[in-house]
This record gives C-alpha cells, sequence and structure tokens, in this order.
C-alpha cells in the first residue's frame, strides 16, 4: 500500500501489530477501529491485506520517514499499537517479536 497520509500510516502500523500473532481477533479490530474513521478503517483493512510482509515492511518504512519526526511521534504511535497488542488479553512470543522489529523500523 503506497502513498498513505498520516492517518492511514498509523492505522497500518495498528494492523502489522495485531496480525503479529497471525490472527486479528475481534478486540483487536475494536481496538483500532475505537479511534478511527470506519472508511479509512475499511481501505487501509483491503490495503495491508493485499500487501505481503516484505510489503508491509517497506510501506512502513518508506512512511516512517514522511510522519515520525520526533521521538514523540514515534511513542505516539506505541502507546497505540501497545493497545492493540493487549486487546485481546494476551502478548504471545510473536508479538514480541513484531514489536522488537517495529521498535527496530520505526
Amino acid at each position: 500500500m503506497k502513498n498513505l497520509s498520516k492517518e492511514e500510516f498509523e492505522i497500518y502500523c495498528l494492523f502489522m501489530a495485531a496480525n503479529a500473532d497471525f490472527n486479528i481477533t475481534r478486540q483487536e479490530l475494536i481496538a483500532i477501529g475505537t479511534h478511527t474513521n470506519p472508511e479509512l478503517f475499511v481501505k487501509v483493512y483491503n490495503g495491508f491485506e493485499a500487501d505481503k510482509d516484505i510489503e508491509r515492511i517497506d510501506t512502513i518504512r518508506e512512511c516512517k520517514a514522511l510522519y515520525i519526526k520526533d521521538e514523540l511521534d514515534r511513542q505516539n504511535l506505541f502507546d497505540r499499537m501497545k493497545e492493540v497488542f493487549f486487546a485481546d488479553g494476551k502478548f504471545v512470543a510473536a508479538e514480541q517479536s513484531i514489536l522488537t522489529m517495529l521498535r527496530k523500523l520505526i
């Protein structure tokens, strides 16, 4: 998915967090959708699902350069991702691994 707005980029990162264990739960979808425009939610979800893993990483890398300007931007994004990671009441090894990768990437 290319040419994301800042809000779309944030939603995309949240889907990356939700998909860390290869199972996006209803609780995770609710956590993402709570603070998201429904149209953008669907648009980004469809784009995220269409992308392969390497495309997802490339998208995050490219958008990071545009939208993560300082540590506050980075921390705000990670705070939102943590909400998604813990939305289903568990934080499994796969999610920990993706969080570590995203910390390095973002």
